[in-house]
């Protein structure tokens, strides 16, 4: 089950990403509604300069992780397809190294 909600965490994490990257200031006012709620005016705080830069930072390791995660997920489901049925195995069968 899990394994099926992958890839859209990190298509999630690509648009956040690219939202922090281009327009940090509009994700800190996005995220400032979500996570302040129940406060009184959270909408007339401003960020400080360095408060949006390290936004843009995050989004960009953000942005990074969700491309690596989708193409992870891509090139996986590429090589269990190559996989002869007879060269399939199981997690329960142990694996054997010859040394």
């Amino acid at each position: 089950m899990i394994q099926r909600l992958l890839p859209l965490g990190y298509a999630w994490m690509v648009v956040h990403g690219l939202l922090s990257v281009f327009l940090p200031k509009q994700a800190i006012k996005l995220n400032g509604k979500l996570l302040l709620k129940g406060y009184e005016n959270p909408g007339d705080l401003e960020p400080k300069d360095w408060y949006v830069r390290s936004t843009r930072i995050s989004g960009l390791g953000m942005l990074v992780t969700g491309v690596t995660g989708l193409l992870a997920g891509q090139l996986t489901e590429g090589d269990e397809a190559e996989l002869p049925d007879d060269a399939e195995s199981s997690d329960d069968d142990p694996v054997e190294l010859d040394i």
